[in-house]
């Protein structure tokens, strides 16, 4: 876990279209002339159903009746995935000739791409680091080898950021960690279902160990370790609360909340011995790896390290092992039937690891002339819509109302792609791939671990520029908006006006939103974790927010599984506030005598709504469904449509929908 608490906004649901036939409504999504906009919206309408009973259903049904999950996903959608799929074809274009000027990036790909060598190598890339585990019998050796290791983090999770309480200032943040499953509730089944995919687990796990070598039994040890770290786990709807993740203690602190554990030689392990400045983020959860280590079974101890080595390592390793990853990760996790190209892989591995040398030459090609303007003068009108409406909040006293329009103001926008590049100086890159992620591994882990006691550097993404999502961070007070987003069909400069406030305009709105969700109000204007509303609205916005709570509480994407009201907060109330800013924000574009075009027989006010839920369209697998459930903050497509329309006054006016039809309930919830 990262305790960074940058919130993004998208599905994440990579995959890649169906080839024959073409999924309806997706096919001309990049064509933008007058014709193919309308072509795109009619073909994906439902016209059969009442847009009142169901908007999603009446906006989505044609794409959701002639579209199927391509068999290398396990999801997939009509806004996110197709432009994830022209920029995954573009990047593969950019790697394959050169372009970004960097040998460097190049050089990687081939690397992913050679997998006759990947192949001959076997598992002997990771040999020395199981070397390093066989070698692991007391306290000193474990802390030594976990800080050597270079993926896997066995027991814990750290991350270098903002001080919650200095955001001007860079800390290390410890947290849980170490477990191979998606989130503590999968160790501790009820039902038989989640008894099944325990045990599944576990033989992954054995099956996996045979091919370093390893007895198989260890697994039940493993797993058994796995169980005691997820006991004192804090589940994910509390560690959205960063009241409850903030805890300094620096060095000596930690030293005392485990005295076990001897933090010196892991520092000295990993270069940065200096280290004093500390956040533990789950002060309940070090004291019983602790425990786990005084007890002293080293045998099971070094199974855990290893597995969790092999796992980490697993997609840059032989065909075997990667595939056995592939069918539980994948698979029976999530539902994805087969592995996706060799490429598309190879192209997200090249993003995730040189991203920056990547990203120059993508925004040339993708991002070019006045899209950063443009998109900064759409966010300009949401913020503007977001001050129009705090007047009428009458939850809100005076001072709160002003210290949020404060916050408003402070906020950065960042459009596109950074001011500066990364350069990833000193990073060598060669011919094998497993070494190459070993050297961007602890690349990044020494260039994070420098920046402890340094300023902020405030021009840092924590996105790269094609990357089909967008974020606000509470510790900068920044929304940051990569250009792999600001693209058909969120925005176009040949789309009707009413189509990109629909769009980019409620993503837009959305992160906005975020800054004064549950977890975002926390955070002052100048981004630190500190009380500044008064305590009467404090209170009367909990008591909103558990209206929102309730509502997302009740809707059901697959039978006798509920969207988890308390998860899924922050994010519901962004939906509802982002949806509701686009649409006030256009009627002040409109208020000033523009005119707009209309398609396929709806109003300018009608358009605005059907280009949101079109692009949100969206199919996924039942395991999916289940896993995201637990584990995702955001709620299911279907409800981040519904859910917010139906407790929107404007729409209910733009369709006609009566009080009392579903789209038109007679309670509804307003925060912002």
């Amino acid at each position: 876990m990262s305790v960074r608490l940058a919130v993004p906004l998208a599905l994440v649901l990579a995959s890649c279209p169906k080839q024959t036939p073409a999924p309806a409504g997706t096919a001309d999504l990049a064509d933008t002339s007058p014709a193919a906009i309308e072509a795109a919206i009619e073909s994906a309408l439902d016209r059969k159903t009442d847009p009142c009973d169901d908007f999603y259903q009446f906006t989505c049904g044609s794409w959701l009746a002639n579209t199927e999950i391509p068999a290398d996903r396990s999801g997939w959608s009509r806004g996110f995935h197709t432009i994830d799929e022209r920029n995954e074809k573009l990047l593969r274009e950019l790697l394959e000739s050169g372009a970004g000027g960097d040998p460097r990036l190049g050089t990687y790909y081939q690397s992913c791409m050679d997998t006759d060598a990947i192949e001959k190598a076997g598992v002997a890339p990771i040999k020395p680091y199981l070397d390093m585990i066989v070698g692991v019998k007391d306290a000193t050796s474990l802390m030594t080898v976990v800080a050597k290791l270079p993926v896997g983090n066995p027991f814990f999770d750290g991350d270098v950021d903002a001080d919650f309480k200095d955001p001007k200032t860079n800390i290390l943040h410890l947290s849980q960690g170490g477990l191979g499953l998606p989130e503590r509730g999968y160790y501790f089944p009820e039902d038989e279902e989640g008894k099944t995919l325990l045990a599944d687990y576990q033989a992954h796990i054995a099956r996996m160990l045979g091919f370093i070598g390893w007895p198989a039994d260890l697994a039940d040890d493993i797993v058994a370790l796995e169980t005691k770290l997820a006991e004192k786990s804090m589940p994910p709807e509390e560690l959205r609360d960063p009241d409850k993740l903030y805890h300094r203690i620096e060095r000596k602190g930690l030293q005392e909340l485990t005295p076990g554990l001897p933090w010196d030689a892991a520092f000295t392990a990993l270069g940065h011995p200096g280290i004093t400045q500390i956040n533990v983020a789950t002060p309940e959860f070090f004291p019983q790896m602790e425990a786990i280590v005084k007890a002293g079974d080293w045998q099971a101890i070094r199974g855990y390290m290893a597995w969790r080595l092999l796992s980490a390592a697993a997609p840059s390793l032989e065909k075997r092992v990667e595939q056995a990853d592939f069918e539980f990760y994948g698979t029976r996790l999530s539902g994805q039937k087969v592995q996706r190209d060799r490429w598309k892989r190879c192209v997200e591995y090249a993003d995730g690891a040189l991203g920056d040398v990547l990203a120059k030459a993508y925004v040339d090609r993708a991002f070019p002339g006045d899209s950063k303007d443009k998109a900064l003068a759409m966010i300009k009108d949401i913020e503007a819509s977001f001050e129009a409406g705090l007047p009428d909040l009458n939850w809100m006293d005076d001072a709160t109302r002003a210290a949020a329009l404060e916050k408003l103001h402070a906020i950065t926008n960042k459009i596109g792609y950074p001011d500066k590049w990364e350069t990833y100086e000193g990073v060598q890159i060669g011919g094998v791939f497993f070494d190459n992620n070993v050297a961007i591994q602890q690349w990044q882990r020494n260039d994070m671990l420098s920046d402890v006691g340094q300023p902020v550097d405030k021009t840092k993404w924590y996105m790269t520029a094609p990357t089909v999502n967008a974020y606000y961070n509470p510790l900068g007070n920044e929304i940051v908006f990569p250009a792999g987003i600001l693209q058909p069909p969120f925005f176009s400069s040949k789309y009707p006006t009413a189509m990109n406030y629909g769009g980019m305009g409620m993503v837009m709105g959305h992160e906005i939103t975020h800054g004064f969700d549950d977890e975002g109000r926390k955070f002052a204007p100048d981004g630190s974790l500190r009380e500044w509303w008064r305590q009467e609205a404090t209170e009367r916005f909990e008591k909103r927010a558990e209206c929102v709570v309730d509502l997302y509480n009740e809707f059901e994407p697959l039978p006798g599984v509920h969207v988890k009201g308390d998860l899924t907060l922050g994010e519901n109330i962004a939906d509802l506030g982002g949806i509701k800013l686009a649409s006030r924000a256009y009627e002040a574009w409109k208020a000033k005598g523009n005119q707009d075009t209309t398609y396929a027989g709806f109003t300018s006010e009608q358009l605005l709504f059907v280009g949101y839920a079109q692009s949100w369209c969206s199919m996924q697998r039942e395991e999916l469904v289940k896993m995201r459930i637990e584990t995702d903050p955001h709620s299911p497509p279907k409800f981040r449509v519904n859910g917010p329309l139906s407790q929107l006054p404007a729409f209910h006016e733009a369709f006609q929908c009566k009080e009392g039809t579903p789209m038109h309930p007679k309670k509804t919830c307003e925060v912002w």
